[in-house]
């Protein structure tokens, strides 16, 4: 049904005054006046007969005695003031046209209500029986303008100063919306009244959450879920979604912080770092009930409040996090001499890229990865400026999230959920597993990955180090302890290296920076190198203990891959040209005695390529290609660890793309280790440049399964939880089944594949007499069948 209330709910009360005056006869034809009332406001003839139905079936109408009635009613309604009916404003104004022909319909006006499901017949209602008052004056031309506020319609539209032409109408904020405010008890309002004392304390605080809501004009449209506004939605959905049940869940605590910056025509700060509970969902509920969208959209004002709330605290122990919810592209003006481009239809300068990106860039150079930013287009509207902001982010290798919502509460609630597990995942990532504390981000400035090909030795963001001042040092593996070669430098001609000042790329234990080897003449040699060290404040004081263990995690992996690699290449049907092995990179550490202090350690490897690096896995249970609701899912889901099947197994089994390697090769490690530990968070390039492909990766993780060697492989090892949720999430490939299986290489009939049982306890022949790494598989009672292939 059209938003026009029944005029008899809304005035019933003030109409009984008119029996009053005007005697017992217009009593007695009250109802008939309102039975058909709703008829001549109503658009649709079969929405009419529906509602008119019930009223005057029973009951038939004078139509001249109506037409007299309201020609009566009228005329006294011209003389009544506000509090005799709320109709007609006490400030002067020209008399409010009665026929709805009166009233003529501009272009503008036509175009806003349609956009926000007003019909003529609301426009029409609101103009008579709304409050009035006045409106802004046109900018332009000066004219006056009326606002005319239908609270029971749930519209209000805006004509000119004589009341003849409609310029445009929205719909009132929160109408048909119900929802209650959650009732605050002495003990919430006293954690309240702490939490904004210990505000002041910046290291007590865990994450802070900056909120950018356009309340544009635009955000007016009526063309979310059920009809309600885009502006609306958001509210409900920052409101339920993002805070109420992160504060169910107890995701959200005291010591979480919010800020809500209005992107609207000059940029309004609503919320300045309040506590994430209760009175702050009573907060976001009063906007939802109050706010009201209007003007311009202008960006650049609402990112500079932005970046103030984000500086306020600059404690390395307290994540952040920067959304944007928005429908529209910029409304800033560009100043003179930039040009104007399309998008979406509208006029769009590069200035907004431009300024925008600067804005996002100091923070993200500021933050990098514990900075997530997340970007909402509501609606299907312009989407470029959010894409631009989210790869300026990238650039900095902050937690992007960039989502082209829908007008459903159902997809937006979703994006809000997955902006929720971004923090969560910060969080988690900078807690050390072994105390149970956040850890501390160090203060360093970041540079973008796109530019780390592009070397000037002259820039002033180089630090020199003369060979004196130098020290190579190995982990051998064997002897376990760090060794000292006679050589430093890769290169023969090297007399000192060059150390970026900015760095690049970060995981979630260590920050990547360039490297070099130059020459005396001061050329640049040898291949491009990357120097790794902490990003964390607790672990600058011991580098050397720090890189011992990624060296060792690092070597283990590498061996594993050899075992892999073989057992790989020796499978039926598998050509090494074309079937790319695993290698993990060769590291070594330099301690460095120069400006930085002595005993400055970087652990030091050959750089991959920042434009093809990739993830395969994560120690958390994510594989490549999942998407944000599918890794939720997972979760979630009961551990289910596949063992080897009694299939018969066919050369259509033999089947496999390149991506199921890093995939079968973590699977591999888990049952060759026997169910000892898994080898995952698989990250480097896929290196095709050769004629023999190869997987180069670095950085892995090992989950350990008990608790008895967990310190020796790092903080990332998550033990037998981080082995739970790789399997929550893996598949098994064909090569997966095809690896826990013997192999037959010379089958004793030519023409058929044959099978035979073997105890799963046999080691495999190829690998069983290894190092004292190898060893054989788990002890079962099952027997399996085992194919012998037709090579």
């Amino acid at each position: 049904m059209p938003r026009t209330a029944s005029f008899r709910e809304s005035f019933s009360t003030d109409a009984l005054s008119f029996t009053l005056v005007l005697g017992r006869q217009i009593g007695e034809l009250y109802d008939s006046f309102f039975r058909v009332f709703d008829y001549f406001f109503l658009t649709e003839k079969s929405c009419a007969q529906s509602c008119c139905a019930e009223t005057i079936k029973n009951k038939p109408i004078n139509i001249r005695l109506f037409v007299e009635l309201s020609k009566l009613l009228q005329a006294i309604m011209a003389d009544l003031s506000v509090e005799t009916i709320g109709i007609v404003n006490k400030e002067e104004g020209p008399p409010v046209p009665v026929s709805a022909s009166d009233i003529l319909s501009s272009l503008h006006g036509r175009q806003r209500r349609t956009e926000r499901s007003i019909s003529k017949a609301e426009f029409n209602a609101a103009v008579q029986f709304g409050e009035r008052s006045r409106g802004f004056d046109n900018p332009k031309t000066g004219e006056k303008a009326w606002v005319f506020t239908y609270k029971a319609g749930g519209i209000a539209v805006v004509t000119n100063d004589s009341c003849t032409k409609e310029i445009t109408s929205w719909a009132l904020p929160c109408w048909g919306i119900d929802i209650e405010k959650v009732q605050i008890t002495e003990d919430m309002l006293k954690s309240h009244n702490e939490a904004v004392k210990q505000s002041v304390q910046h290291d007590r605080w865990t994450s802070h959450t900056v909120a950018v809501i356009d309340q544009s004009g635009s955000m007016r449209k009526t063309d979310a879920t059920n009809g309600v506004t885009r502006s609306d939605l958001v509210w409900l959905c920052l409101a339920v979604d993002y805070v109420g049940k992160r504060l169910k869940s107890g995701e959200a605590t005291s010591q979480d912080y919010f800020s809500l910056i209005e992107l609207s025509s000059a940029g309004e700060r609503l919320i300045t770092h309040h506590p994430m509970n209760w009175i702050l969902y009573n907060k976001i509920i009063d906007m939802l009930r109050n706010r009201s969208p209007v003007g311009d959209g202008n960006y650049l004002p609402a990112i500079k409040l932005a970046e103030e709330a984000l500086l306020l605290n600059k404690n390395g122990n307290c994540m952040l996090q920067l959304l944007f919810l928005t429908d529209g592209a910029p409304s800033d003006r560009p100043p003179r001499g930039f040009g104007r481009g399309m998008q979406g239809g509208v006029h769009v300068s590069p200035y907004h890229e431009q300024a925008i990106g600067s804005s996002i860039a100091f923070l993200a150079r500021q933050f990098g990865s514990r900075l997530s930013v997340g970007a909402f287009a509501v609606g299907q509207n312009q989407f470029r400026t959010l894409q631009s902001i989210a790869r300026t982010a990238q650039e900095y290798n902050c937690k992007v999230f960039l989502s082209r919502a829908t007008l459903c509460v159902k997809d937006l609630s979703t994006a809000f959920m997955t902006m929720t597990s971004l923090l969560t995942a910060t969080k988690t990532a900078a807690t050390d597993v072994i105390t149970n504390r956040q850890r501390t981000f160090r203060d360093i400035i970041r540079e973008p990955r796109s530019s780390v090909k592009f070397y000037d030795m002259g820039d002033g963001h180089w630090t020199f180090y003369s060979s004196i001042d130098v020290t190579r040092a190995v982990f051998d593996k064997y002897a376990y302890e760090w060794v000292y070669p006679r050589y430093t430098f890769n290169h023969p001609q090297t007399v000192r290296i060059a150390v970026r000042d900015h760095i690049f790329g970060e995981g979630n234990e260590r920050a990547v920076r360039r490297v070099r080897e130059i020459t005396s003449d001061g050329c640049v040699v040898g291949p491009a190198l990357v120097g790794k060290e902490s990003l964390f404040v607790e672990d600058s004081n011991d580098s050397k203990s720090f890189h011992k263990t990624f060296c060792k995690v690092q070597q283990l992996s590498q061996r594993m891959a050899a075992k892999f690699n073989k057992i790989l290449v020796g499978l039926p049907g598998v050509e090494r040209s074309s079937t790319p092995l695993i290698s993990f990179l060769d590291c070594y550490v330099l301690l460095l005695n120069g400006a930085f202090g002595s005993g400055r350690g970087i652990l030091v490897e050959k750089m991959l390529d920042p434009t093809k690096y990739k993830k395969w896995n994560t120690n958390d249970g994510y594989v490549d290609g999942m998407s944000a609701a599918d890794y939720r899912l997972v979760k979630n889901k009961k551990v289910f660890m596949q063992r080897r099947d009694e299939r018969e197994f066919t050369e259509q089994d033999c089947s496999f793309s390149i991506d199921d390697i890093p995939q079968a090769f973590s699977h591999f490690t888990y049952i060759f280790s026997k169910r000892k530990y898994l080898v995952c968070d698989l990250q480097g390039v896929l290196s095709t440049e050769s004629n023999e492909p190869l997987f180069e990766l670095t950085d892995p993780v090992i989950h350990y399964s008990t608790m008895t060697d967990r310190g020796a492989y790092g903080r990332t090892d998550r033990g037998q939880q981080g082995i739970d949720d790789f399997f929550r999430s893996h598949k098994c490939s064909n090569l997966c089944h095809m690896l826990l299986r013997r192999w037959i290489p010379d089958p004793l009939d030519k023409q058929i594949t044959h099978y035979e049982n073997v105890p799963i306890s046999e080691p495999i022949p190829s690998i069983a007499s290894e190092s004292e790494d190898e060893e054989e598989l788990p002890k079962e009672s099952k027997r399996v069948k085992t194919v012998r292939f037709v090579l």
